[in-house]
Formats: C-alpha cells, sequence, structure tokens
C-alpha cells in the first residue's frame, strides 16, 4: 500500500509515549471533541484515528509478553495509528496491520516511518468481505469487540485466520458485550483468559489517571469449528 497525505483536516498531534523504555513518537488524534468537531467531512466512523488507552495498554502486553512476540507472524486488525503492531514489530515480529480505512492505515505508515520502523505490511480490508488467506500467530485487536454486529465476522477471521496453535491478543475498556463474546468463545471450545492492566497515560488536554483495560488471551479449539452465527446466540 502507498503512503499518502490524509484527506480530511484531521486534528492530529504527534506526542511521545513510553512503551517498553522506549519513547514512540505517535501521531493521532489525542482529543476526542476536536474529532467529533470535523466528522461530518469523513467518509466513515472517525475513531480509529484516536490513540486510545486499549492500544496502550495491548503495547504494554507485548513487551511484558516479549519472548512470545519474538520470530511470529502477527496480525493487527483494526490497527488504527497502530502502535501495538509498531510494538510488536521492535520485538522482532513480522507484522501485518489492517484496516478498513485507509486514512487510519495512513497514520499507521507514518508512524512507523516517524519511528524508523520499517518492514510492517499494510493492507486495506473490510471485516465483512474479508478475503485475506493468510494465517498468523498472533491476532491483535485494540478496542475491536464494540459492536455486536460484528462478532460473526471477527469470529470468521478468528477461526480461519489464525494457525491452529496460534493465539488472539485482545484488549478492550470493559464492554459487557465484549465479555459476552469471550464467553461465547469458551462455549465453542476456545481457552480464554482475561486480565487488567492498568494504563495511566493521558494527552496534555485531559488529566492522566489510572484506566483499566480488559485483556483477552485466546487460544483456538483444536477439533471444533466455531460458529459463525455467533452475533444471532449473543
Amino acid at each position: 500500500m502507498a503512503n499518502a497525505p490524509l484527506s480530511t483536516p484531521l486534528p492530529v498531534e504527534t506526542l511521545p509515549i513510553m512503551i517498553g523504555g522506549r519513547t514512540w513518537q505517535i501521531t493521532a488524534v489525542h482529543d476526542q471533541v476536536a474529532l467529533l468537531a470535523v466528522a461530518d467531512q469523513l467518509e466513515h466512523g472517525p475513531y480509529g484515528f484516536l490513540l486510545w488507552d486499549s492500544a496502550l495498554a495491548l503495547a504494554e502486553q507485548l513487551v511484558a509478553q516479549a519472548e512470545q512476540v519474538r520470530g511470529k507472524r502477527i496480525l493487527e486488525l483494526g490497527a488504527g495509528v497502530g502502535l501495538p503492531g509498531l510494538v510488536a514489530h521492535s520485538l522482532g515480529a513480522s507484522v501485518w496491520q489492517t484496516d478498513h480505512q485507509s486514512s487510519a492505515l495512513h497514520l499507521a505508515m507514518l508512524n512507523a516511518q516517524q519511528n524508523g520502523v520499517a518492514g510492517i505490511a499494510h493492507f486495506v480490508a473490510d471485516w465483512r468481505t474479508w478475503t485475506h488467506p493468510q494465517s498468523y500467530d498472533l491476532l491483535l485487536g485494540a478496542d475491536i469487540l464494540y459492536e455486536r454486529a460484528l462478532y460473526a465476522d471477527l469470529t470468521h477471521i478468528f477461526s480461519h485466520n489464525l494457525a491452529p496453535d496460534g493465539r488472539l491478543l485482545l484488549s478492550d475498556p470493559g464492554r459487557p458485550q465484549a465479555l459476552d463474546f469471550a464467553a461465547h468463545l469458551e462455549k465453542q471450545g476456545w481457552r480464554i483468559e482475561l486480565t487488567m492492566q492498568t494504563v495511566q497515560w493521558a494527552p496534555p488536554s485531559r488529566a492522566a489517571k489510572p484506566v483499566e483495560v480488559t485483556l483477552l488471551s485466546g487460544t483456538r479449539p483444536a477439533l471444533a469449528k466455531l460458529d459463525t452465527h455467533v452475533a444471532q446466540t449473543l
């Protein structure tokens, strides 16, 4: 995917983020109010341009699991501005990042460039019309469990794109529907582990206070196939 300038007047800022002993310069929208002010000029929903607490927690968790990340093939779903994928690459993984908004991926590419990261692959794809065939050792997603209507599509991706001995690693701000989805995966044979990660970082526009993020780690069932109509049962 070739780099291209942003086509909308996004209120982006470049701010330093400390993850794993390294300072990352991350260009993103850090002020949600300012983003909503230009939302009507955007083709799609604007939230992929924000740096979410869930992305920070996921990036920190990757650092904590560095030995399990090194040398792995990783796909970051709903990559947005791309911080977790950048961190995974710095730990020695081969990384692919995807989002349904090309402008969000342009931010991810910009963040890779300004942090001296080369070699991450990017592609635009919609979960609802997903045809990507490759398999991965680790599927990442920060704050992607927000809409029940997309759970069947995510289940399809998890089932078809995760290697048999691979793992999910997702982060979510503790929405009830995300916890319901985790319970459904368990009923389908997945082994799910939920832990909490505290994040304490904020842009200058808001006070820094601890935020609790739920981390979902999952391994797929060995034999059973997942119900691709998961959304109908939640």
